[in-house]
């Protein structure tokens, strides 16, 4: 399963979205771009300045998401066929990354990006949407 950033960033985070992305990041059998761990390491910073982390728990939560995901994939590989989603869909070409990765692989996709999530169905993929515990 392709994970996005935002699936381990929730994990890391108490609140109600942590229970449901629990779920899958305790998959054995997770893939993501290698840009996830930047994108995972800006929006923990994000929640340290708001002081919901102290700053050395960062690289903690880093570790762990490193330790979670099976297989980083190489960034250059998916370039292409994102760069041409990100301008037919008129969308992020960080997203498309992940889109990128879920076509090579043949996997499903797991975000909490209602967006991401519509983008991903309309090309057919597979795609779990977290959404905050009840």
């Amino acid at each position: 399963m392709i994970v996005d950033a935002n699936v381990p960033i929730y994990w890391s985070i108490p609140g109600p979205f942590a229970e449901p992305s629990a779920r899958i990041m305790s998959r054995q059998d997770l893939c993501a771009p290698g840009f996830l761990l930047v994108e995972a390491a800006n929006g923990l910073l994000k929640y340290a300045r708001a002081g919901v982390l102290h700053l050395h728990q960062i690289q903690e939560r880093i570790d762990l998401i490193q330790d979670a995901i099976l297989e980083f994939a190489l960034d250059g590989s998916l370039l292409d066929r994102a760069t041409h989603l990100a301008w037919s869909e008129n969308h992020s070409i960080y997203d498309c990354l992940y889109l990128a990765l879920a076509m090579q692989k043949r996997q499903p996709l797991a975000t909490a990006d209602q967006r991401l999530a519509a983008l991903a169905r309309k090309y057919d993929i597979p795609t779990e949407l977290i959404e905050p515990a009840p």
